[in-house]
Parts: structure tokens; sequence; C-alpha cells
């Protein structure tokens, strides 16, 4: 039955109002969320339900809002939207809104015709605020051309021309798109989306003052990079599926511009003589077109392939060689890149129930990128003031063909015991100049033994082991040789897992996991040696009647490496960086519903992390200096409860406090610039940003 014409311009209207959900950082704010409060506070799911109401922040919390926009104090609108019509005729629509009162604000209209066509239109917010106490004596922020006040001298009057200013950027992103089936058998999707991000980031640079010499005579500035980029997207695919397989053909197409081609700058310890200038991101284009499929064989069998080639350009204009004008420059030896890549990837899957107790996957993939940018010699400027004409520099086009061939089987010996086992195979040929590694490859097997040694118990053992090797080391030049790139170097990869479900009644259920990760880099004297993790997960669930739910967890994860390193100058100077991370997390949570018309509901976490660097002299064995340590502390406790007024109006309080401390010797207590401690280096003063905030929130429920 049709709805009446009134309510639905009604639930129009209050679309526009409604807020209320907290976006994760950098994704869609439809493919991830995180409620405003405990997922339990919610309403169950219902077809349609509109939520009003109001919160209040207690403070500013630059960090608590840097994803869901609840950055300042005071109050804001808190609100959801889900509603859907349905004609007998087959006509649909649905709205979907939340956060539209704020910057993480999200809105989906989709309607339609079941079995004909769909049509949905789409708009959604995300801002990224990473810190406001930065500070800098640069005047121009937000655009291409950083200048220093008349008079500055970074020795004398610093501190008065600090300006404050904030590093956040805000994405804004509009998608609309249809699905057309136009007859049995056939779907046709095709979808526009425009994205535009706009802001403020921190971008290092330097300047080096004497074309004779660079060792010694570097400044270095952290900058405010203004962004401004544009993103389009383009995706077309024409499905068919038939009785025993289907076939999609797809056009994807991606266009980037960014406002601003170059930063340029004033040198903030010689603002009267030096200048620097430095390309930023550059426009491209990337266009893919793909055929994918699959097919149902005999013996419970079924065939799926892929087969796709893409092209990226990109042939943004060159920024000179250097802006100094005192430097002697050369021509440069064309006016862009001229950068043109060709991707192409095929894979092919076979699965199989040939037996009932036993299953086999087969997967063969190659993927190849074919670099066809053209190699020049650059007489480039060394930080826009060193003459390199006499060691002038090619560009290295990258080009790979990686080859990868993974087998698995897995037998069911009886309803207790069953075991999967499997082989990996990746290949990867390297095509550029001076390449370090032309060719890598790495074996894997592992295996998983399952066993149910009670109808209460389920126990899985895990273990992996993997080498990598291949074709010889060649350092670049003017790198030590003994040096080796971590994703190239030889490796030998170790993992074992175990894991144990109990359900010790119908009502308590435990579980726990524990897994064990090492990296042993066998042939590698400077460089990353060696990586450890070890992770321990244990979490329960306790429902002791019906009304009443309960849960627990707690993780434990360790990392740990080595890093050895050497000077330059002499060889013999050695050193070794041994880095420790542990981070622990615990979390409780309960929901207690039909207490007569109220429920209530609590959601605690408490996470921290410690982390160590201790530097060894590997000339002097017993000489140890350690840094300070770096902490981080996080408490979060969510409280609610809800009454229901009728079968149809909910009123809901909810309470959301977070705390968190950060120690970082990194960062706090070092000033913009000090030439007892950072000479020649003019950073951004910036501090942790700690926080202690409590949201309060008020809310109405009407389903129907």
């Amino acid at each position: 039955m049709k709805r009446k014409t009134s309510r639905l311009i009604l639930y129009l209207a209050t679309s526009l109002l409604a807020t209320g959900t907290i976006f994760a950082e950098e994704k869609s704010a439809s493919e991830v969320s995180e409620p405003l409060v405990p997922e339990a506070f919610l309403s169950e799911p219902v077809y349609n339900e509109i939520e009003l109401g109001i919160g209040y922040v207690s403070d500013d919390a630059y960090k608590f809002g840097r994803y869901n926009g609840l950055q300042t104090q005071g109050p804001f609108l808190l609100g959801n939207i889900d509603t859907e019509e349905f004609d007998e005729d087959g006509h649909f629509w649905n709205i979907h809104g939340s956060n539209l009162g704020l910057e993480s604000r999200y809105l989906r209209l989709e309607g339609g015709l079941q079995g004909s066509y769909k049509l949905f239109l789409e708009y959604d917010e995300l801002p990224n605020y990473k810190n406001n106490t930065v500070k800098t004596p640069f005047l121009g922020i937000g655009s291409d051309s950083l200048t220093l006040p008349a008079g500055f001298d970074i020795n004398t009057n610093l501190n008065t021309s600090l300006n404050n200013f904030e590093l956040k950027t805000k994405r804004e992103r509009i998608n609309t798109g249809v699905i057309f089936i136009p007859k049995q058998h056939w779907q046709f999707d095709i979808n526009f989306s425009h994205e535009n991000k706009k802001g403020v980031d921190a971008s290092g640079a330097a300047i080096a003052n004497g074309a004779s010499q660079v060792v010694g005579n570097v400044t270095t500035s952290l900058l405010a990079e203004p962004i401004d980029y544009e993103t389009d997207l383009v995706n077309a695919t024409l499905h068919y599926i038939g009785d025993d397989g289907q076939l999609d053909l797809t056009y994807h197409a991606s266009f980037f511009n960014n406002s601003y081609s170059s930063l340029s700058w004033q040198d903030p310890f010689n603002p009267t003589t030096a200048a620097g200038s430095m390309s930023l991101a550059p426009d491209n284009e990337f266009h893919q077109l793909s055929l994918n499929g699959g097919y149902t064989l005999p013996y419970h069998s079924r065939l799926t392939g892929l087969i796709s080639t893409g092209r990226m350009t990109q042939n943004q204009d060159f920024q000179p060689y250097t802006i100094n004008t005192a430097v002697t420059t050369t021509t440069l030896p064309r006016n862009s890149l001229d950068g043109e890549i060709w991707l192409t990837t095929a894979q092919l899957k076979l699965s199989s129930h040939p037996v009932n107790k036993l299953r086999l996957n087969a997967k063969l993939r190659y993927n190849e990128r074919d670099n066809k940018t053209p190699v020049d010699s650059y007489n480039y400027i060394v930080l826009d003031s060193h003459n390199s004409n006499k060691n002038p520099v090619q560009n290295r086009p990258y080009s790979y063909k990686n080859s990868r061939f993974d087998l698995d089987a897995n037998y069911r010996f009886n309803a207790i015991t069953s075991l999967r086992g499997g082989y990996n195979y990746n290949e990867m040929k390297r095509d550029y100049t001076n390449a370090e590694r032309e060719k890598t490859q790495e074996n894997t097997v592992f295996a998983k033994w399952k066993i149910k040694p009670h109808t209460t118990v389920d126990l899985d053992l895990f273990a992996e082991a993997g080498s990598r090797s291949g074709s010889e080391y060649t350092p670049q030049p003017n790198q030590n040789p003994a040096m080796r790139k971590y994703n190239l170097a030889d490796r030998d990869r170790t993992k074992v897992g175990a894991s144990i479900d109990y359900m010790a009644t119908e009502k308590l259920f435990l579980s726990a996991r524990a897994d064990y990760n090492k990296d042993d880099y066998t042939h590698t004297t400077i460089g990353l040696t060696e990586a450890t993790q070890p992770v321990v997960t244990i979490n329960y669930s306790y429902q002791p009647r019906h009304n009443i739910s309960t849960y627990g967890y707690y993780t434990y994860e360790n990392i740990q490496s080595s890093q050895n390193g050497f000077d330059m100058s002499p060889f013999a100077d050695g050193w070794q960086a041994d880095f420790d991370d542990t981070i622990d997390t615990a979390g409780i949570g309960a929901k207690l519903t039909d207490l007569g018309r109220w429920a209530i509901g609590a959601d605690i976490v408490y996470s921290q992390s410690i982390g160590t660097i201790e530097m060894k002299d590997l000339v002097n064995p017993g000489t140890e200096d350690q840094y300070p340590e770096t902490k981080t502390a996080l408490t979060s406790v969510k409280l609610w409860t809800s009454y229901d007024y009728s079968k149809q109006l909910s009123y809901k309080l909810g309470v959301w406090f977070e705390d968190y401390s950060e120690d970082n010797w990194a960062v706090d207590g070092i000033p913009s610039y000090d030439p007892a401690t950072v000479a020649n280096t003019l950073l951004l003063g910036n501090e942790t940003l700690d926080y202690s905030v409590y949201v309060i929130t008020v809310s109405a429920s009407y389903r129907y």
C-alpha cells in the first residue's frame, strides 16, 4: 500500500535535519562507521526509523574530533534516518542519512523499480583534524607562496613573528549512478564520483646555501602545504548471469587534478638571499578495462578468471631546476615527464570438491607493470643551490613482472579432525636502471590442523614457513655496499598459532588465540635484520538471562625489530637500534533489556602502548644509549539507557567519556627553533594532543 504523500514530505524534510554517526579514518562514510554511542544503544534494525536529538561536547579536543567533527566545545545536532517505501507495483525508494549537522555528514537517496532499474545519489564529508598547536613565521598559509614578514630575523624576532594555524583537511564527495536490467540475465551499472579535498598539511623542505658544497650548508623547514585536490571516478559494468556461469565487463577511469603545481618559500635562515621551490602532486589519469567471470564444472568444481589492462599517464609540466637566479642551469631535456605505464593482470582459479571429504583450490595470477616513460639525463640542482652538471642523473622507470601460484587442500578425516595445507610461490622480476635486485622468489608452505575433541571444544593449530631469495644484490652508487633494502633482502618468515573455542555452557562462551610471527633477514649486514610479533587475544561472552548479555576481551601485542647501521665514512662506526613496542587493550560491556520499558548498557575500553628504542655501539660492545619511552593511554567509557514510551517512540540518553594521554620525546617540548639542539632547522613547535572530554546525548527515536 502506498503511504500518504504528506508523510513522504515529512520524512524528506526531517532527513535534512538528521545527524548522528561518527566515521572512521579516511574511508567512505558508507563503508565504515563508529556510532556516537555504543551499537547496543541503537534500536534493533527496522526498515523505518528517524532519530533526532541534541548532544554536548564538554571541551575543545582536536584529536578526539579528528574524524567525527566533534573537536569543539558546545552543542551539536544528533540524528539518523533510515526509511524505505515499497509499492505494490514494484517501485521503491529509501533514504539513509546521518551526521547531517556535523562535518562528517552522509546522505544517500535511492529509488527505482524492482527487476528493472535503480538510481542513487550520495553525498558525504569527512574531516581530518591533525593538529592545532602548530606555529610558523610564514605568511600566505593555504597558498603556493610562503613569505616571511619584513625585517624577519630567526635569531632575534622569531617568537614575535610566529602565527598559529591548523593542520586539517576536509573531503567532500558526490556519487551518483544507475543500475539497469534491460532483460533477463543482463544488468548494466554505471556510476560517477566527484571528490574535493581541501586544507593544509605539513611538508618538509630544504635549501643548500652554497654552490660548492652541500654538506654543512643545508637549512631545513617544515612548511604549510596547500591541499586542493579534485578526483573524478567513472565505473561502468555490463553483467551477464547465466545458469552455469557469469561474465562481467568493466571500464574504470580516474582523473586527478591538483590546483597547486608547486610550493615556494623564503629561507628563514637567509630570507634576503635564498628561496626554494618544490613540486607538488602532479595531475594524472588512469583508464582500465577488465573482463572476469566464472563457470560451474562437473564434480562440484568451479572455474573463475580475470583479465584486465590499464594505462596510467602523467604529463604535468616540469618546474624549473631552481628559482635561484644566481645558479647557472641548463635546459631541461623535456617539458614534462610524459609518464606512461601499462598494467596487465590475469588470474585463473579452480575450486573443486571432488569427493565429500576433500576440497581443492588452485590459483595462478600474473601482474605486469610496463613503464614506457622516456629516459633522459637531468643536470639537477641540489636543493636550489648546488649545481650538479658534473654528475647528471637519469630517471629510473620501474617495470616488473609478478607471477604467483597458490595451491591448497582441505581433507576432513572424520567428524573430529581435518587438515588443511598448501603451497604458495611468488616470483618478482624487476626491470629498471641500476636495479638493486632484478629477481626475487619466495616459497611458502602452510598447514592448519582442526580438532574437535568434544562437542563443546574446537581447537586449531597453524604453522607457516616461507623463504625469499633471489639474484645478486647490487647496491646503488654512493651507498654502503653492505646495505640491503628490507623488501628486497633475503628473508626467512615463520608463523605459528593456536586457537581454542570453548562453549562452557549454553550461556558462557570462551575463546583464546595466540600467534607468533618472525622475520629473519639472513644475509643483511646493514638494514633491518629481524622482526618479531607475538599476539595473544582472550575473549568471552556470557548471557545469564535472556535479557542480559555481557562480553569482555583482552589483547596483548609486542612488536620488536632490530636494525644495523654504519656511518658512510668511516664504515667502521657501526650501531644497532632495537625497537620494542608493546600494546595492551582490554574491554568489557553489558546490555540489559526488558526492564519494564527500560534498557541500559555499558561499553568500557582501555588501551595503552609503550615504545622503547635502544642504541648499541657495535665497535665498542657494552656501550648503550636508550631513548626515553614513548607512551599512550586511552580510556573510553560509554553508558546509555533507553525508554520505550510506545512501540513506535523511544527516548534515549547516552554519556561518553574519553581520556587520552601521550608522551612523545620527539615532539613534546621541542621548540620551533633552538640553535643548541636543532640548528639550521625550523619546526612547527607542535605538542601532543592530550585530552579529557565527555559527550552527552539526548534523543528521540520514532519507528514505523
